[in-house]
């Protein structure tokens, strides 16, 4: 088959998608994108530390063991006078000191800052001012004398630490940093640099101070090592998030800072290179060659690029082939469719009849349905079909239409699409409607001697049917109804869901927790202060025969309106009861909370039916919390209040779901006494801004905070909402960045241990 395509046309497509794409590079948009490819690069040639430089780390067993954090300054003194004993090549010091304690502890830190044999540097703590600029805080003259100071400052981007500064401008003037000063680097150079990633964080050698103080550590691993001093228990606020090695204390950050700069300053290649490749490329296609095995060519090139690229990741180059990636992509897809399209009109119907049948479940309770006819035309030589054959066509395909619809109820628009105004039709006779009406253009259409193919879909006209959302439910019930039991009806009136679909959805709910398809699936809530898994949300996952997984959502909109409700809540918390109790086994203290609507707590015998569960289960009633999700609309309710406060004498935690969505949250934790808040993903989000609602949002924390209230975060996706929540001492969270939803077996074989016995 000869390719005739119009090689001027696609040529200028291919220089407007070029000028985008150098465009889009230019203005580094598409620098998420490289950084994140950059993280997983680095990953292709993990390599050992120099060992040179090692890390006194304060850890959780050396503040369980000294005590709380800070530890008096003359007990740091000590520290570091043991650290000299072993005669370091120098000591850094990643402590800031902005305030006096005691002037003994004070003088006894600041002598033996001054007295240390080994050279000896206090950081500079790194802050940001009201107008987002970063800045330093010195510490205090009075503790620290005449030591030397370097820079701790670890900029963020995209909610991770990529580059570390060589120096940064101070109210002092230029201040080098801690990696810098490490590698001995000219002081007059002040730009940043990439951080080497494919150094592994964990061959950094670390030391306890607990081992310096019982002098039980070797007397070579410090000597005449680099030595920085700083805290690494996950509780002290200095973590950072690291690319590709998650987050890590920020001394480890400045160890590899320092290894990366005595392995030679990295250089950058930026994107234009990899850019001027995949011109080349683009114009090749152009060729007849090119255009034959344009897909070959698109595939080599982009992988080419990708291979180059993380070569130059792991020689510590910095690169960015996303604009050289997105206009190879561009280009072939753009070349792939013209071939498509020319192909497509060589066929005849021996060769077979190629539609896009879009069969939704709209088209169910849909009143009107649009039938859309797409020509089949090539952009050849001799150009597109002309405008009178267009109409030609659109004539012969209403007569086709015709001969299977009413005339009466078959109108045009101007998108060539005819509208059927559909009568109430069963599921069954309409999927056999459509199938006929595909059936009228398996042979091409005649124009002007011409044959021409068409193209033939379905789909539902929205702007005619204004209330298709509100229906939706009732559509997947038709849908399962029909695929399942092969059965027909008539969806036309709310009436007919109530009488029809309304049995069949309890009946479906009712098999398939018998089948065990109605799965529990727990999602990981982090402490967000050590990092630990102490709890977990509970959620329903329906693995439906015909429509695969349906999330939680769905399913219990679906309960909902087949008012089969505490049915379904009330088999989510006997499954979450039974996971229960099989994870106290692991952890006395674990919980799980099940979202609950207020409804389901006031029928009778519910606490009663949970209590005699959770003594099957051989756990807590503490071990459960009920996260209720429309408390707000039942505040003043006395009933409300009073099974509330009923359940928390049984034992039972509860807690407020969806919280910040509404201005009353905050009175609503004044009426009623909550174990627990469950935060939603909108006011976590508000933490990041500067507004009113900011202030809320951290107002709500404190006073949560001042009542003994543990607060959880919902929909943690955002790296710097973690950080916030953090800041703000918010106590859990969870999200796609902590964990993902799972089976009971393999939650216990990630957080725990698998278990051997059958999991129930």
């Amino acid at each position: 088959m000869a390719l005739n395509l119009n090689k001027a046309t696609i040529s200028r497509k291919i220089l407007l998608v070029a000028i985008v794409c150098g465009v889009l590079g230019a203005l580094n948009l598409f620098q998420p994108l490289a950084l994140g490819l950059y993280a997983l690069q680095t990953k292709a040639a993990v390599k050992p530390v120099s060992g040179d430089i090692v890390v006194v780390g304060i850890d959780s067993a050396a503040i369980d063991a000294i005590g709380r954090w800070p530890w008096p300054r003359d007990k740091q003194a000590e520290l570091l006078r043991k650290i000299d004993g072993y005669a370091p090549a120098a000591i850094y010091v990643d402590i800031g000191y902005q305030g006096r304690t005691t002037a003994y502890a004070d003088n006894r830190l600041r002598n033996t800052l001054e007295t240390l044999k080994a050279p000896t540097k206090v950081i500079a703590l790194a802050s940001r001012s009201e107008n987002d600029a970063a800045r330093s805080i010195f510490s205090h003259p009075a503790v620290v004398g005449s030591t030397d100071v370097v820079s701790a400052s670890l900029p963020y981007l995209f909610g991770f630490v990529w580059d570390a500064p060589i120096h940064i401008q101070t109210e002092r003037g230029p201040l080098i940093s801690l990696a810098a000063s490490i590698a001995g680097l000219d002081q007059t150079k002040l730009d940043n640099f990439p951080v080497d990633y494919a150094f592994d964080p964990k061959s950094v050698p670390l030391i306890s101070p607990i081992r310096l103080f019982e002098q039980t550590a070797d007397p070579d691993i410090l000597k005449g090592k680099t030595v920085i001093l700083g805290v690494t228990d996950p509780t002290q606020n200095d973590i950072h998030s690291m690319p590709g090695w998650g987050d890590q204390p920020g001394v480890i950050f400045h160890a590899l800072a320092a290894e990366t700069l005595k392995s030679g300053i990295p250089v950058s290649w930026g994107w234009f290179y990899f850019f001027a490749f995949a011109i080349i490329i683009a114009t090749i296609h152009l060729t007849r060659r090119g255009l034959q095995y344009s897909k070959y060519i698109s595939w080599a090139a982009a992988l080419a690029i990708l291979s180059a690229s993380s070569w130059l990741a792991t020689r510590n180059i910095a690169n960015d082939p996303m604009p050289a990636l997105a206009l190879i992509a561009s280009v072939g897809i753009l070349v792939s469719r013209q071939k498509a399209a020319l192909m497509r009109s060589q066929r005849n119907a021996a060769t077979g009849f190629f539609n896009m049948t879009g069969y939704l479940v709209e088209e169910v309770v849909s009143n009107a349905l649009f039938i859309g006819a797409t020509l089949m035309r090539a952009e050849t030589r001799l150009g597109y079909v002309r405008q009178e054959d267009e109409i030609a066509i659109m004539k012969q395909v209403g007569h086709r239409l015709s001969t299977v619809i009413d005339e009466q109820q078959l109108t045009h628009n101007d998108h060539q699409q005819f509208l059927w105004e559909m009568p109430s039709i069963s599921t069954s006779k309409l999927a056999e409607h459509l199938d006929g009406l595909r059936q009228l253009f398996a042979e091409p259409l005649l124009i002007n001697g011409r044959k021409i193919d068409i193209d033939i879909y379905f789909g539902v006209d929205r702007n005619v049917n204004k209330n298709i959302k509100s229906r939706m439910e009732s559509a997947l019930a038709a849908s399962i109804d029909a695929s399942v039991s092969q059965s027909s009806f008539t969806i036309a009136t709310t009436a007919d869901f109530y009488n029809v679909l309304q049995p069949q959805f309890a009946s479906e709910f009712a098999t398939a927790m018998h089948n065990g398809d109605l799965e529990l699936v727990l999602e990981a809530q982090q402490n967000l202060g050590d990092g630990q898994v102490r709890s977990a949300a509970a959620a329903l996952r329906w693995t439906h025969p015909a429509y695969g997984q349906i999330n939680t959502a769905k399913l219990f909109a679906m309960a909902r309106h087949s008012g089969t409700l505490k049915t379904v809540s009330t088999y989510l918390c006997t499954q979450a009861i039974m996971a229960a109790g099989q994870l106290v086994q692991q952890q006395s203290d674990f919980a799980i909370n099940v979202k609950i609507s207020t409804d389901i707590l006031l029928e009778d015998g519910f606490a009663a039916d949970m209590l005699h569960h959770i003594l099957d289960a051989k756990c807590q009633p503490s071990n459960l919390t009920f996260e209720v999700i429309d408390l707000h609309d039942h505040k003043w309710n006395d009933a409300v209040r009073v099974i509330l406060h009923k359940l928390q004498l049984n034992g039972f935690r509860i807690g407020i779901g969806n919280f910040g969505t509404t201005d009353a949250d905050i009175d609503l934790i004044n009426i009623f006494q909550p174990d627990e808040i469950f935060l939603a993903k909108s006011f976590c989000a508000e933490l990041l801004g500067s507004t009113s609602s900011a202030i809320f949002a951290a107002g709500a924390l404190r006073i949560a905070k001042a009542n003994h209230i543990i607060t959880t975060a919902n929909g943690i996706d955002d790296r710097d909402v973690l950080t916030a929540l953090r800041r703000h001492a918010c106590h859990k969270g969870k999200g796609k960045i902590i964990a993902t939803p799972l089976n009971l077996l393999n939650f216990c074989s990630i957080y725990f241990t698998a278990f051997h016995n059958k999991v129930g």
